[in-house]
Formats: C-alpha cells, structure tokens, sequence
C-alpha cells in the first residue's frame, strides 16, 4: 500500500514560495556576472590593450567577454577577474592618458658640482 501525504492548497503555495526563493538565490550570482559584463561592453572605461590596476593585479587588457575580463601581468601570468568584481570595484587605467607623470629617487654625492 502506498501512502501520499495530504498537500493542501495552502502547503503547495509555500512550497512554490520557498523554491522561487531558492531558485533567486541560485541564479542571483550568474545575473549579477552579465549585467556587470553588458555594463562593462556598454560604457567601455578600459579597452583591449591598457594597461590598468585591479585588485592588486596590473597588466594588459587582452579579452573582455559577458563575464570576464582578461588581463596579462609584465610576467607573462595571465589573470582572469569575473565582470562583476571588474564592476564593483575600481580599476587604475595607466594608459588612459598619452602622458604619464612619474616620482623617481635622485640620490647625490655631497661632493656633486651641480652645474
């Protein structure tokens, strides 16, 4: 004999609730990935070939896809960051400008004629 429990209408309600809960969280972070990435494609603030900062991370833009930007570091390692970190946090773009200002160290003997 096999027994079925007794759903009510009102149980199946709050079974559908809870799984379109479940179901929004699950996909809440695959949604959050592709608008950062159309978010990214639209407004364009770096572009293949700058060189930015991320993340503690700097390089070459080599592909910017739906969800991740691909960079490639001064030692040839190649850093893969999802769009929506890409997104939420803030990107150093050094070739943004032609020019580029620099601090450099400029050490002297006591003894250096200066003219």
């Amino acid at each position: 004999m096999i027994a079925f429990p007794a759903l009510r209408p009102g149980d199946i309600i709050g079974l559908l609730g809870l799984g379109s809960v479940a179901i929004s969280f699950a996909f809440q972070d695959i949604f959050k990935k592709f608008l950062a990435g159309i978010l990214l494609l639209l407004h364009e603030p770096f572009q293949l070939g700058d060189q930015i900062i991320l993340e503690g991370f700097e390089g070459t833009v080599e592909k910017i896809s739906m969800r991740l930007t691909q960079i490639l570091s001064a030692r040839g390692e190649r850093v893969i960051m999802p769009n929506a970190i890409v997104f939420t946090n803030s990107v150093g773009v050094l070739t943004a400008l032609p020019h580029r200002r620099t601090d450099l160290p400029l050490i002297l003997a006591c003894d250096t004629d200066l003219l």
